[in-house]
């Protein structure tokens, strides 16, 4: 587990996730940082919605009796509506994916949380082939998000029992992909073959641009070297500091420049 951590307003605040998310952890800080200067975050009862998910602050102490601020998040391992944890992983990734997927495709993005519903067809579930369309929501909590069959010569003539709305998290057990097109604006249509975006185009079905499966492991991939690059040289430098100053126990402990830490 990664520990990123933060001094806000003389606060300590630490974050746990399983990879070195750390753009996505840095953005979540940030925004608290700026947050803070208009209201009072350290009262256990601060709530932030940021993107598709909630995170929350809580008091806490360490192993050495000092205070800090944990950021906590919606558990959609469990009924995110109701349940929190200390594993920022799937919140901070899929901010990753849908930040991704707005800035490739050079749009302005329009917000969906993991409460807002999708319209999804049954059929299309367990189908490799399918679509996800935008259109205007229809009232609050509703995304307009339409998961459906790519091709489907029966979607006019389908009865309501075809269909279930669902809150948009449990796509992450439908479709991990598609939570990627989340906070894309109305008009969006995008085509996934499995969990691949393979066509995207806006409500004027102009073409919209979109990074591969490929294309982003290769990013993931350099970005761990980065990560490992900074750990590295981080724990040199505390190394040759223990040495300068005469110690003869070295703390292993992995300090990152930027304050995070492994």
């Amino acid at each position: 587990m990664i520990t990123f951590e933060a001094k806000i307003r003389e606060q300590t605040v630490r974050m746990y996730a399983d990879f070195p998310l750390k753009n996505a952890a840095g953005a979540i800080m940030n925004v608290l940082t700026q947050v803070s200067h208009k209201t009072n975050i350290f009262n256990n009862k601060f709530v932030l919605c940021f993107g598709w998910s909630f995170f929350y602050l809580t008091e806490k102490v360490d192993e050495k009796g000092e205070k800090f601020w944990l950021i906590e998040t919606s558990d959609y391992s469990k009924n995110p509506a109701r349940d929190r944890t200390d594993n920022a992983t799937t919140s901070l990734i899929t901010q990753n994916m849908q930040r991704e997927c707005v800035q490739v495709a050079n749009v302005k993005p329009e917000g969906c949380t993991f409460k807002d519903t999708v319209l999804v067809l049954k059929e299309a579930i367990n189908a490799e082939e399918v679509y996800m369309h935008r259109k205007a929501a229809t009232k609050d909590g509703d995304s307009g998000w339409y998961f459906g069959l790519l091709d489907d010569p029966k979607e006019e003539d389908r009865p309501l029992s075809d269909f279930q709305v669902v809150p948009s998290w449990e796509l992450l057990k439908i479709r991990m992909g598609a939570i990627r097109v989340l906070q894309m604006p109305v008009g969006t249509v995008a085509v996934f073959k499995g969990n691949e975006i393979t066509a995207m185009v806006d409500g004027e079905d102009k073409p919209l641009k979109f990074t591969t499966e490929e294309e982003r492991r290769r990013l993931g991939e350099q970005q761990r070297a980065e990560f490992e690059a900074e750990v590295a040289k981080a724990r040199e430098a505390a190394l040759a500091q223990q040495k300068g100053n005469g110690s003869g126990e070295v703390q292993l402990e992995e300090e990152l420049p930027s304050g995070d830490k492994k």
